[in-house]
């Protein structure tokens, strides 16, 4: 079993801080080879910026990305640069505050309109990743939650606990209306 995710959007959304969470909470105490890389332009931010995670249950000998079983956007420049190289039943989740598709089987959270609501628009990747947390196999919340807590000081890291929460119970509200989740490990 191998999983390529992608996060995509631009510099300074907090695409490689959203990578890394998932990369360390993904499959905890589950035996799983983990590896985690990211790109970006030489702009930094504001420029396209991508980073991604392979998981796997062998050992991985290419850390790159060929083809993308989890997509994340964060935004129009980072879906439409990326949105190329996912696989057909992928889980492609997009910012849709952001982002327009008009693919039906496409998840959508408007990670940034919430996040503006909350008065802290640096949440935003932390929102989407808590929708990909309730869409994804095998993650282990309180493990996300954890590393919250230990990337951030106490106040910071309570904001960001509240956006993760808020990203899981919207895909979990979105879930329950019927939508399907086509991809299988």
């Amino acid at each position: 079993m191998r999983i390529n995710v992608r996060f995509a959007g631009s510099g300074g959304q907090g695409v490689i801080l959203a990578s890394v969470l998932l990369a360390k909470g993904y499959g905890l105490g589950e035996d799983y080879n983990i590896a985690q890389t990211q790109s970006y332009g030489p702009e930094a931010r504001g420029g396209a910026c991508k980073a991604e995670v392979v998981i796997s249950d062998e050992e991985i000998d290419y850390m790159k990305v060929d083809g993308v079983d989890v997509f994340v956007a964060l935004n129009q420049v980072g879906f439409d640069k990326y949105i190329g190289d996912v696989k057909e039943n992928a889980i492609v989740l997009i910012n849709s505050t952001l982002v327009e598709s008009d693919n039906p089987d496409y998840f959508r959270v408007q990670a940034t309109k919430r996040a503006e609501e909350m008065g802290k628009p640096f949440c935003v990747n932390i929102i989407a990743l808590g929708a990909l947390t309730k869409l994804m196999p095998k993650i282990h919340s309180p493990a996300i939650e954890e590393e919250i807590k230990k990337n951030f000081n106490a106040s910071i890291a309570a904001v960001n606990l509240d956006a993760y929460r808020i990203g899981y119970e919207l895909m979990e509200e979105d879930l329950e209306k019927g939508k399907q989740i086509h991809f299988h490990v």
